[in-house]
Parts: C-alpha cells; structure tokens; sequence
C-alpha cells in the first residue's frame, strides 16, 4: 500500500495561486470589454452603411450641384472681380500652425511585432506541442501586424492568444518568486488594457454616428423614421441647387446678373452636419 506524500506550500506558493486567480478575474473582464468594442463597432458601421445609402448619397449629389453653381459663378467674373478677390484673399491672414504635436508612441509597430516575435518565435520552443503553439501564434502576430493592429499585438506581448480569446504563459518559469512576479506585471498590464478599451468604447459611444445612431433609433419607437426625413430635406435642397443652376445658367447666357439665393435660404431650416 503506497502512501502519498503531501507537501505544504510555502507562502510564496500560496500567494502566486492567489494572484493567478486574480489575474484570470480580470483577463476575463478584458476579453467581455474586447467583445463589448467589437459588437459597438459592427452596430454603428451597419447604421453606417444605411445612412450613406440613404442620406449620403444624396448630400454628394447635393456637394456636386453647389460646385457647378460655383463654377458658373467664377466663369461669370470679370477680370476686375477676380483680381480683387484675389487681393482680398491675399490680405486675409493665415492661420497661425497648431503647435501641437500628435504624440509619438513609445514602441511602433514593427518594433512592437519585432518584441512579440522574440517572445513566441518557434525557435524557442522546448518540445513539439510547444513549437506547434508557437507557430500558431506567430501566425497571428503577422496577420496582426498587417492589419497595423498594434493594440493585439501589444496584448500578446502580455500573454494574449487571440484564437483562443484567452491568456497564456510563453516563457519558463524558473521559481516561484519570478513566476510572482510576472503575474503581477501581467496583472498591471491586463488592468491597463481594461481602461484603454474602456476609453475606446466610450469615445466610439460618443462619436457623431453613435449619437446619430441612438437618435434614430429613439425615434423609431415613437413611429418616425429619421433617415427617410433627412432624406427627403436633402432632396429638397437638390431640387433648389438645380432651380438655382437652371436660373444663374439662363442669366449667363443673357449676360444678366446672376441669382442670389440668400433670401430664399434664409427662409429655409438649418441643415444637420454632414457625414
């Protein structure tokens, strides 16, 4: 009869095990988040494609109407008009550039993918199955970098398998007390990561599609469809640029002076923001 020999773990032991549960808590949390970004993006480029359908067709056939009734008036100046406008667009002053930078970041892509490459490389595999793992995520990492999605690959960098949607160990670990201590920069890491999606989601919440988005769906509940009424105020404005072409037309060709539609538009409800 064998009996077994149990050995108590050390406090070292015992508070790895606890990290390592905490760690999985919250990688859990940040695979939900990573899903949450994910199925906002896909709902507001569907609300997207229909508004262009429906409404964005309409205002560049709108743009291309403003820029004949342009054109016609410029083929209507007289040498004198256009060197004065031409002075006075000279004496405007020029808007004075932003000093702002846009931040460099502190690793680019390919560096970014040069440092997951070392971590997962298959060359660094210590059996088959591990080499097999490896190949499968250095695959990734290059489907990864040609998307230029440095946000996976940076999450790779700290463990992140995205077939599996789920967090891994690629390097040995030597003894408890550096096995502590990489789950607790792993720890640090996945927190981080959490509240970059976490800005990332409410930007793209707050972003003009969005709030487009939500508005229309509200008043779909109350029974009106507001890209069909936006619709059909942009047909109404193209109506009016093609009467004002049609009227500036026939005063060129008569040499009259040519319309001014100010009156007329100062009558009409302002347009909402193109998109």
């Amino acid at each position: 009869m064998s009996t077994a020999i149990y050995r108590e773990p050390t406090p070292e032991e015992v508070e790895l095990a606890h990290r390592r549960r905490i760690l999985a808590s919250i990688r859990a949390v940040l695979a939900e988040r990573e899903l949450e970004l994910e199925h906002l993006r896909d709902q507001i480029l569907s609300f997207e494609t229909r508004y262009i359908r429906q409404v964005g067709v309409l205002y560049r056939q709108l743009d291309e109407w403003e820029e004949r009734i342009a054109e016609l008036k410029v083929s209507q100046e007289t040498p004198e008009e256009r060197e004065r406008y031409a002075r006075e667009a000279a004496q405007k002053p020029e808007a004075a550039p932003s000093e702002e930078r846009a931040p460099e970041p502190s690793l680019d892509l390919r560096n970014l993918f040069r440092e997951v490459a070392k971590l997962i490389h298959p060359d660094f595999a210590i059996d088959d199955h591990d080499e097999r793992h490896r190949t499968r995520l250095m695959a990734q990492a290059n489907e990864a970098y040609r998307r230029d999605d440095a946000a996976v690959l940076q999450r790779m960098l700290n463990g992140y398998d995205p077939s599996t949607d789920s967090f891994v160990g690629f390097r040995h670990i030597d003894d408890v007390a550096s096995a502590l201590a990489r789950t607790l920069t792993h720890i640090d890491r996945a927190n981080e990561d959490i509240e970059i999606l976490a800005s990332e989601i409410e930007a793209l919440g707050q972003s003009e599609m969005a709030q487009l988005k939500e508005r229309t769906v509200q008043e779909a509940l109350k029974g009106r469809d507001l890209l069909a009424e936006l619709a059909a105020m942009v047909k109404g404005n193209i109506g009016m640029a093609m009467r004002r072409y049609e009227l500036d037309l026939g005063r060129a060709r008569r040499k009259e002076k040519a319309f001014n539609p100010n009156p007329l538009l100062s009558a009409e409800a302002p347009l909402p923001n193109r998109r």
